[in-house]
């Protein structure tokens, strides 16, 4: 078993494919639900989502920038805030990546749904093979599997501007279907900039993958913000297209939206191809954050917070056991999932972003006064002012999404959280019963260098 440290592989462009993978998902099925929390408007709750996440987005840069080893926010959140809240910023990253696994089954199904009815059993049957298969192209060289990245990304990026173009220009589009924009008012643009927090989970992806990232570490903010702009592209420009053919009430009455628009054209063709790349993207997502999620796990594993086998890289360079567990969690949560997950997501992400942002900001405004003299290739202006608005923020986004969660959200919250207390605990169990091999570490620019096996 090879063990000479992640492959420097991923080019810019591969990054920003990545991340903005991670982001954008089956917008052709999520789209009924933007409507119905704000009509056409929420084009503009995403706009002033991305907007405020950007000063995000640079703070992520600076961070990456000092310390772009796998493991990323566990290892800030450890330096600045303890090894112990470190392991729970690790916990609740690993909750954003699994949980996304199950929206990769809805949204096929649904694209598949366009094609030829299928029933919940072969939804779950078609999703697991595809786990499967993606279980093993994990494992292969980096290299390979960000090669696909950027060919299906790219071109999902083509298709979906092209077809939203299509649509503005198809005659049918009028301006009168997209207005008024706000269809509940105040209350629903502002839902909607806390709740679509969630489509922007994945520029978080970057700090787990810039240890293997082939570009100046300087330049790491133009990932961040390429992929958030690629996202605002894809998402807004399909609010605007289809609501301005269709309307409010013709979206809530439909199951898959654009390609039903395009049908509605006499466009069938255009309809296929639109389902063939949501059915691609869904597959870019899934990558993003399989990948992510075995190297959080490895740079865990690097501060004994989790078995050493996390460490272990096969003779590709890949983290295999980690991609293994990252494979059986996926299956599980796609299989067994109840059709409410759907409905939890929204909100359960909401919170879960939020907490972790906030962990990542503080320690951000801690680090720039207990370790100035760390290496910032990249360093943000005004970083205290942005620091500080970075907080505020995040805990208006923890706010507005907890209180419209459910009971069913906060019980799979709470579950997930003994859980989180159980590995701790035996992590904390390990360290009196063997100190030489699991005494506390965390991974610094100070001790990077240093060998962090567990092995004897």
């Amino acid at each position: 078993m090879e063990n000479n440290g992640l492959r420097k592989t991923i080019t810019l462009p591969g990054m920003i494919a990545m991340a903005a993978g991670g982001m954008v998902a089956a917008w052709m099925v999520e789209i009924k639900y933007w409507f119905e929390i704000g009509g056409a408007g929420s084009v503009w709750s995403l706009i002033t989502c991305a907007v405020l996440v950007l000063p995000l987005c640079f703070i992520y840069s600076e961070m990456t920038s000092m310390m772009p080893y796998a493991g990323g926010q566990n290892l800030w959140v450890s330096n600045a805030l303890g090894w112990n809240t470190g392991f729970g910023a690790c916990w609740l990253i690993m909750l954003l990546y699994v949980m996304a696994m199950p929206t990769v089954a809805y949204g096929i199904a649904s694209m598949l749904g366009y094609l030829y009815p299928i029933t919940s059993l072969q939804t779950k049957i078609i999703a697991t093979v595809i786990l499967v298969v993606w279980y093993f192209l994990t494992n292969s060289e980096l290299k390979i599997l960000a090669r696909m990245q950027n060919i299906l990304f790219w071109s999902t990026l083509v298709v979906a501007v092209g077809a939203d173009i299509i649509f503005i220009l198809s005659g049918r589009w009028t301006y009168s279907n997209i207005t008024p924009w706000f269809r509940y008012g105040t209350a629903g643009y502002t839902a909607g900039i806390g709740l679509l927090i969630m489509k922007f989970v994945g520029f978080d992806l970057i700090p787990q993958l810039s240890e293997e990232a082939n570009f100046p570490k300087k330049d790491l903010w133009k990932a961040f913000v390429g992929s958030i702009g690629c996202t605002v592209l894809i998402y807004g420009l399909a609010i605007v297209a289809v609501g301005g053919v269709v309307g409010n009430q013709w979206i809530d009455e439909t199951d898959i939206v654009d390609p039903r628009v395009a049908d509605l054209l006499g466009m069938h063709w255009l309809g296929l191809v639109i389902v063939i790349m949501g059915a691609l993207t869904c597959i870019t997502t899934l990558s993003s954050f399989w990948l992510s999620a075995s190297r959080i796990l490895l740079g865990a594993a690097k501060q004994h917070q989790m078995t050493p086998k996390f460490m272990e890289l096969n003779k590709h360079g890949q983290p295999a056991f980690g991609n293994l567990i990252v494979g059986i969690l996926s299956i599980y949560f796609t299989v067994f999932a109840p059709d409410a997950w759907v409905n939890y997501i929204y909100t359960i992400y909401g919170v879960t972003a939020g907490l972790v942002y906030l962990l990542v900001t503080v320690s951000f405004l801690r680090l720039r006064k207990t370790h100035p003299e760390w290496e910032r290739p990249y360093k943000l202006k005004g970083g205290m002012f942005w620091g500080v608005f970075g907080v505020c923020f995040c805990l208006w986004v923890i706010y507005t999404n907890a209180i419209v969660m459910d009971l069913g959200a906060w019980v799979v919250l709470a579950i997930y959280a003994v859980l989180g207390v159980a590995f701790w605990g035996y992590a904390k169990y390990r360290q009196k019963s063997d100190p030489e091999h699991w005494a506390p570490l965390v991974i610094s620019p100070d001790t990077v260098d240093r060998d962090y096996s567990l092995e004897e």
